[in-house]
């Protein structure tokens, strides 16, 4: 008698076998383009608050701008999502299953952070000089305690929305390049890295100055991905699924956009602008924080959309022969 389907893992890579390396053909660009603007969403919404840039910087409509930004990607981002569903009217299907689902949880982070995040901003929000929201006792700068509670609920929201996609890869052990808690870590200091950037940017386009604090987050949070993408590709080198993977990546036809693009243009080469930019002022300093961002972003979506294309399933005579040994 077969297991009932809300039985089985929800997880479309769980349990599958070759006989002969194969590589996933079930996510791609679709998703690594999700993956990305929901990272920089959520990163923008969290950062923003925690250097004090979303209250101070610019705004439209009486919304600050930086929340604004984080709302749209994360919603480009969901739209993304429902479309590559291929029945957008079922996408009430991903929030079933969050007993065993981690994209279930991705789903109902996602609705939650808009949720919160939105009714959190609502009594800013103007028209022309009217504020119809205002008596709703509570503004963006969370001073009430019900505001403090929407705060703390969206940025919950936000952290999850950034780690749920590398979790969700994480997850089976069908892909071992992808069974490692070095996606999660990538993944999440990506996603912070490029928002940081983005923070930046809205920065020198409002007119204020890229602080310290700001270059050496953006450094230090790519170091972290750095760092962790080599420990990565140097560590069970010759697991059955991973070493296809890696010799993909590092020799074979990834090399290019990944190891050049991703990881040269894409992580080393903002690192190396960002300390730069500690040597200047003014107008220098304001140029090379902003090269970080599409830089950042580029390589953040290569490094998603490589990860993905790179995901091998190990042949079955493989792994017989590693239980062996």
């Amino acid at each position: 008698m077969s297991a009932p389907v809300s039985a089985l893992p929800q997880n479309v890579f769980m349990d599958r076998w070759a006989l002969e390396p194969k590589t996933q053909r079930v996510w791609g660009v679709n998703h690594a383009g999700w993956f990305t603007l929901m990272g920089i969403g959520g990163g923008v919404f969290l950062l923003g608050r925690i250097f004090d840039i979303t209250l101070e910087a610019g705004r439209v409509l009486g919304l600050p701008i930086v929340d604004v930004v984080s709302f749209v990607t994360i919603a480009i981002g969901g739209l993304i999502l429902i479309a590559d569903l291929g029945r957008p009217l079922q996408a009430w299907r991903a929030f079933r299953n969050v007993r065993v689902s981690i994209i279930s949880w991705g789903a109902w982070a996602d609705l939650v952070f808009l949720t919160f995040g939105g009714l959190l901003m609502l009594p800013d929000l103007t028209f022309g000089d009217s504020t119809p929201f205002s008596g709703l006792g509570w503004d963006s700068h969370a001073t009430s305690g019900i505001g403090r509670v929407m705060l703390v609920l969206a940025s919950i929201a936000a952290v999850v929305v950034m780690v749920y996609a590398g979790a969700v890869l994480a997850r089976p052990r069908s892909i071992p390049y992808w069974h490692s808690v070095a996606i999660p870590i990538q993944f999440l200091a990506s996603s912070l890295a490029m928002a940081m950037a983005t923070l930046m940017l809205i920065v020198v386009l409002d007119g204020g100055d890229v602080t310290r604090s700001e270059l050496l987050a953006t450094a230090g949070l790519t170091a972290v991905l750095l760092v962790t993408i080599v420990v990565h590709l140097s560590t069970r080198t010759t697991a059955p699924g991973k070493k296809e993977s890696i010799e993909r990546l590092t020799r074979g036809s990834l090399r290019g956009t990944f190891l050049y693009a991703a990881v040269g243009a894409g992580t080393v080469l903002p690192i190396v602008l960002g300390l730069l930019a500690l040597g200047f002022d003014g107008g220098a300093r304001e140029v090379l924080a902003v090269l970080t961002l599409p830089l950042l972003v580029v390589g953040g979506f290569l490094l998603r959309l490589d990860t993905l294309r790179a995901g091998i399933y190990p042949p079955v005579v493989s792994l017989l022969e590693a239980a062996q040994r």
